[in-house]
């Protein structure tokens, strides 16, 4: 009982998240810019992917992460935090040796809806540079510091917001079981996945579910790859959540 219960709470917790967004999203969606920004991706993604997208980083268990999915050919989005690549810039420069996107969550982990746009611009940029300076490339990609972004800074910061499409919980459980099982249960093609590579439990879980994942015929991918997966212009103001197999990228 108990545990239906918490899986219940789970699920009411999901739609008060989700239908609020769906109700803001489609009323900016309008006014938002169409953008001009076209991703030039090379690989082909078949019909069933999901993007791995670790936030937070780099941590000391990035590396042992970055080993597994090494072992394992599989390819994640790191969305790191702008202060952890002054301290660890050798663990993003592998990550992006290795082919993983490397992705901005603004320097110093801003909740952003409660800072001034031109705060906003300073810290995301600050962490462009920062990311340039050690992999030799700007990312066009943004994580919004727990998925909060106003209206406003959408359509103002012109750059790509990845969201997603299944939280793992794994910021609140520590349990790598939980994690698994969540993952195993829930991930389906086109996800875009939160994760945390900060989190021993989260590591664990992770490669426990990639080798399984990958029998069953899911590849992983980094999230431009998925976004651009149909031959679709991602547009710039948009915080997307998933991309199913020749379907639009989603913010929904």
């Amino acid at each position: 009982m108990k545990k239906k219960n918490k899986k219940q709470l789970e699920i009411l917790r999901d739609l008060l998240t989700i239908i609020p967004m769906i109700i803001v999203l489609a009323i900016i969606s309008r006014t938002l810019p169409a953008g001009d920004y076209r991703l030039e991706i090379e690989s082909d993604v078949g019909e069933k992917a999901i993007a791995l997208t670790f936030s937070d980083g780099p941590g000391e268990y990035t590396e042992a992460l970055l080993d597994g999915l090494k072992e394992n050919r599989a390819k994640a989005s790191f969305f790191v935090v702008g202060k952890k690549i002054e301290e660890n810039p050798q663990i993003v420069k592998r990550a992006y040796d290795e082919g993983h996107l490397i992705g901005n969550l603004t320097y110093d982990h801003i909740r952003m809806p409660f800072h001034s746009l031109e705060d906003c611009e300073e810290s995301i940029g600050k962490t462009f540079n920062l990311i340039e300076n050690v992999t030799g490339e700007r990312t066009n990609f943004v994580r919004a510091p727990y998925g909060d972004v106003s209206a406003y800074q959408l359509k103002k910061l012109g750059v790509v917001f990845v969201g997603w499409s299944l939280s793992t919980y794994d910021w609140r459980e520590k349990d790598a079981d939980y994690i698994y099982n969540r993952i195993m249960k829930k991930a389906k093609d086109g996800d875009i996945i939160l994760l945390h590579d900060t989190k021993k439990e989260t590591v664990e879980a992770v490669l426990r579910a990639v080798p399984e994942l990958q029998e069953q015929g899911y590849e992983f991918v980094r999230v431009d790859e998925l976004l651009a997966r149909n031959g679709e212009k991602i547009k710039k103001g948009t915080p997307y959540r998933n991309c199913k197999y020749e379907r639009n990228a989603s913010s929904f």
